[in-house]
């Protein structure tokens, strides 16, 4: 058996020397088809990892409670009509659940205006994001001070600070790349606003968050002067109660906590349903999860067309090589080689072939990483069992496509085989 796989790999190699360019050609196929599927897997598991990871800093033991559910409550349409029609958050109910809520560390109230006007010395900014937040926002979302600082708890909580943190696309808009925004004055609803601080660069966060051209100031000072009430946006205003879990084994004890109380600050009877929203990470995970299966299932049948035209190279491949040595195998019969031995050399050929096919749609995949990991900025996660399925795939690939070439071998007459 030994033998037979050395002499095997030696004719797979020497029909690599003798015809490169036809068994290149051959290859490519078998390459792609890989390439295909092992590419579509590294992206997209590198994807949805880099997804946790940024759902993860901002924390999946984290309620967000609303008008509007992230996703439909029942099944089928988004009854957004309903959901408008629905009374806002309040502060208060946030001071209630921090009061009764036994399983929550920390809860926060955010109101948000996504097309608010700024501005300074007569340089107006339109459509800038609005976060008029309370006590303890910055323990529940990614706030990274560049500039300056926060908020102290005492600024936010007695409603009299007119501090502002701004974020880079802000400051940059406004001040250029030169210029320290921090101490200068902004106009915002025709009230000065100081700025105390400048925000890290970060993105658009899953949960809608745009911090970079947002700015953040107290929301209890916002309220001093400009009453909140559910007509505000035709009605889609909606401000969120953001609860946070003293550990993830009592999220769903808090989540029924926090239930009872609304329920009870809302008046609403056992036979009524509720009138507010819980969403959570989770959900969109499970969300994002299943739409990565159907992109991995499209990824795969592109790669099984791909596989299966190089298949039909490595057979053709395989035809040829075993027309052109012919007499050599019916020496081989003659000499005694049984049937069996000659198939199993021809399979191992294909075999080979489509693992160094494999090999090179392997190499594709990790120079592809590189790029996107490198120049582009997008990490990738290189998986050793996305690798070994591609080399199982190429023996499978190997066998199917060297069994008909390999079986006709094996059938020949050793008299008319060497007469040929």
């Amino acid at each position: 058996m030994f033998q037979t796989l050395t002499q095997a790999s030696v004719s797979a190699f020497e029909e690599l020397r003798v015809n490169r360019l036809r068994t290149f050609l051959s290859l490519l196929g078998i390459t792609i088809g890989i390439f295909c599927v092992i590419s579509v897997l590294t992206v997209f598991e590198s994807l949805q990892n880099n997804i946790q990871n940024s759902m993860q800093t901002l924390g999946s033991q984290v309620l967000y409670i609303g008008k509007f559910p992230w996703i439909p409550e029942d099944k089928g349409e988004y009854a957004w009509w309903k959901y408008k029609a629905r009374p806002m958050n309040t502060l208060d109910e946030v001071k209630q659940i921090e009061k009764n809520a036994s399983y929550a560390s920390f809860a926060t109230f955010c109101y948000t205006d996504e097309s608010q006007k700024i501005s300074f010395n007569g340089n107006e900014l339109n459509s800038v994001m609005l976060f008029a937040v309370s006590q303890h926002f910055e323990k529940l979302q990614p706030i990274d001070i560049e500039l300056g600082r926060y908020f102290s708890g005492s600024e936010i909580k007695s409603g009299h600070s007119n501090g502002l943190v701004i974020g880079t696309a802000v400051a940059e808009e406004l001040f250029g790349a030169n210029i320290s925004p921090l101490g200068k004055m902004l106009m915002i609803y025709q009230k000065p606003f100081q700025i105390i601080g400048v925000m890290k660069k970060q993105g658009k966060t899953f949960t809608g968050f745009d911090f970079d051209g947002g700015i953040i100031l107290s929301y209890p000072y916002l309220a001093s002067f400009r009453a909140m009430h559910n007509a505000d946006k035709n009605g889609f205003a909606d401000p969120m109660i953001m609860v946070k879990s003293k550990n993830a084994s009592v999220f769903e004890e808090m989540k029924y906590q926090i239930k009872s109380i609304l329920r009870a600050q809302r008046k609403i009877s056992p036979k009524e349903k509720d009138n507010f929203s819980f969403n959570q990470l989770d959900a969109i995970q499970n969300s994002i999860n299943d739409i990565f299966v159907n992109i991995k299932v499209f990824g795969f049948i592109i790669g099984f067309f791909s596989l299966l035209v190089g298949s039909f190279g490595i057979a053709n491949i395989m035809f040829v090589s075993v027309r052109e040595r012919t007499r050599q195998i019916g020496i081989k019969k003659a000499l005694g080689a049984l049937s069996k031995v000659i198939l199993i050399e021809f399979l191992i050929e294909s075999i080979i072939l489509c693992i160094i096919g494999g090999l090179f749609g392997i190499i594709l995949v990790i120079f592809l990483g590189k790029l996107l990991s490198g120049p582009i900025g997008f990490p990738i996660t290189l998986s050793s069992f996305n690798f070994m399925l591609g080399i199982i795939v190429s023996i499978l690939v190997g066998m199917f496509a060297g069994f008909v070439p390999a079986r006709r071998a094996s059938r020949l007459k050793p008299v008319v085989a060497i007469q040929s």
